[in-house]
């Protein structure tokens, strides 16, 4: 009989609570919105690649810090589709990670789109410029080259412009290399090689559903920060900074010179030119943001423990070793000012890492100046 009645409390309180939570989502929804994540509805399972964007896919994307419009064409990327406004006499494809896609602003604020008219500007349609935005979220070198090889012959760039962000994209490197030596072992199961943690999905799927869980998790995570128990950045984009290389920023280095001599290959086979374009991180933009991360971070990591333009000296002797040519943004980035006492940290969002409007433009702007320049 106690049994029973205990049974019968726990069942009771469970539905109590699950009741309560009910009504606090609808009240939500209907007060108090919260910007749910999208993005994991954008994205299909892929054997090679992981994942890659949902032909089809549309709808509005709400961060911490902006609101956005995703448009994926049938082709499986970001904007027009090759050829949608004519034969272009050269066509131009732009690979990368959100950096690239645009994550934070439309898709003509993005600076593949904006390129596109910046070589166009003067020229007769005979001699147009079309650049194509390949970009996709979570993709490091390794998948952009495994990406461009699939497109090649459909496509048949003239040119590729591979954005490579320091912050993440040699630990993406790394990851993809162990997923792809996982998937040749025998037994693999190819649908599971590139999928994110089983854990991770979840939290995602969960974000882009359920508003309660967002504002919890949200809340949660802005308390964290402020006791100091939660980075602000990932840890690697700290790590790579560091002049004593540590054993997982090296190892992440080795996947990605296999990666870049891929590419290179690739590029020599298909008689296509590629160049890397090195995507800084903010805190080696802003000094305002690097002195308060390197403050934040304490513990006896000294400003001179780091090295901020050590990521893109390493990159570009990796490429140019392997044959590819660069264009390095970090200088010029730091060189654009900004509304506060010439700062350029508006290049970016204040809480999201990305760039905003302005970080496109001018990442545009000097892409296109080492284009129209002299080889």
């Amino acid at each position: 009989m106690r049994a029973r009645r205990l049974g019968c409390g726990i069942l009771l309180a469970a539905g109590s609570a699950a009741a309560t939570l009910v009504v606090i989502e609808a009240a939500l929804r209907l007060f108090a919105p919260q910007a749910l994540l999208r993005d994991p509805d954008a994205f299909d399972p892929d054997p090679v690649l992981g994942v890659r964007l949902k032909p089809g896919f549309s709808d509005r994307v709400i961060g911490p810090d902006y609101a956005s419009t995703w448009i994926i064409n049938a082709d499986g990327h970001r904007g027009p589709r090759a050829g949608a406004r004519g034969d272009p006499g050269r066509r131009v494809v732009a690979l990368g990670d959100s950096f690239t896609f645009g994550y934070g602003v439309e898709e003509e604020q993005a600076w593949p789109r904006l390129l596109e008219s910046l070589l166009n500007q003067g020229k007769l349609d005979d001699h147009r410029v079309e650049v194509l935005n390949l970009g996709v979220g979570g993709y490091g070198t390794w998948q952009e080259e495994r990406w461009l090889s699939q497109v090649c012959e459909k496509l048949g760039p003239d040119l590729a412009l591979v954005a490579f962000y320091a912050g993440n994209d040699p630990v993406d490197n790394q990851k993809a290399s162990i997923k792809e030596a996982a998937s040749q072992s025998p037994g693999a199961d190819p649908g599971e090689v590139g999928q994110p943690p089983r854990a991770e999905a979840v939290k995602r799927w969960l974000g882009s559903r359920l508003h309660i869980y967002r504002l919890l998790s949200q809340r949660n995570e802005e308390l964290f920060v402020r006791l100091g128990l939660r980075q602000i950045v990932y840890p690697f984009e700290m790590e790579v900074l560091l002049k004593e290389e540590p054993p997982q920023v090296r190892d992440a280095w080795g996947a990605t010179a296999v990666a870049f001599r891929r590419l290179a290959d690739l590029a020599r086979a298909r008689g296509l030119r590629v160049v890397l374009v090195l995507v800084p991180m903010k805190h080696q933009v802003s000094d305002s943001v690097w002195e308060w991360l390197v403050k934040f971070y304490g513990r006896g990591m000294k400003p001179e423990a780091f090295d901020r333009k050590r990521p893109q000296a390493v990159a570009r002797r990796l490429a140019e070793r392997a044959g590819m040519e660069v264009i390095d943004l970090l200088d010029g980035l730091r060189a654009s000012g900004g509304p506060q006492e010439g700062d350029p940290k508006d290049l970016y969002f204040p809480r999201d890492q990305h760039w905003t409007e302005r970080g496109h433009a001018e990442a545009a702007r000097l892409i296109a100046g080492y284009l129209n320049g002299p080889r």
